[in-house]
Order: structure tokens, then sequence, then C-alpha cells
């Protein structure tokens, strides 16, 4: 891995030479098992089930709200990303491709 330090930072400027601009379209990615610990760390707004909400309160303290992003503090690492959907698949798929995808297992 390099690291380096910009003076400037490096933006492309679209439009100044005569280029379009490029479109840009929100995804709404829908309900997931997340949503909930979402809604109840910005909003403090519960699920109306009562089991839920209960379950959503007790574990909301296993997890934090940076920036939109759900991370959950984990034992081995001090905070884990949550990610949903085909961001899940692509990084079991890398990981049992690359890093340990020739591993002995017991």
């Amino acid at each position: 891995m390099t690291q380096e330090t910009l003076k400037v930072p490096k933006v492309s400027a679209y439009g100044l030479l005569g280029e379009e601009l490029p479109d840009v379209c929100q995804v709404d990615e829908g309900e997931t098992w997340m949503t909930p610990y979402r809604h109840y760390l910005a909003n403090e707004m519960l699920p109306a089930e009562p089991v839920e909400a209960k379950v959503i309160k007790n574990n909301s303290g296993r997890y934090t709200l940076v920036d939109g992003k759900l991370f959950r503090h984990g034992y081995t690492h001090p905070i884990l990303t949550c990610v949903r959907g085909d961001h899940c698949t692509r990084i079991m798929t890398e990981l049992h491709e690359g890093i340990c995808g020739t591993h002995v297992g017991g």
C-alpha cells in the first residue's frame, strides 16, 4: 500500500472543456436488517411491534452510526462495517477466491 499526501485535491473538472456533466442517480436500497438500527440510532424511532422494538433497543448498544453508515463494535476489531446485498457477496467472493482460498480446513 502506498500513502501519498496531496498538496491540492485531485478533482476532475467536468464541463470545463465542453464535456457533459455525468448523471447522478440515487438508488433506493430498501429495507434491510440494518434499517431499524439506523432509525433508532439516528432518531430514536422504534418499530411498532413491541418484541422487535425491545430487541432493537437492547442490541443498539453494539452499533454506532457514523455519517449515515452503520458500524458494529467487535471483539477482535475495534469497529466492524455493516454491509448488505451485492457488497456482501462481493466481499465474500474476494475472500474465498483470494486471501482465504487456499487455507487448510479442519
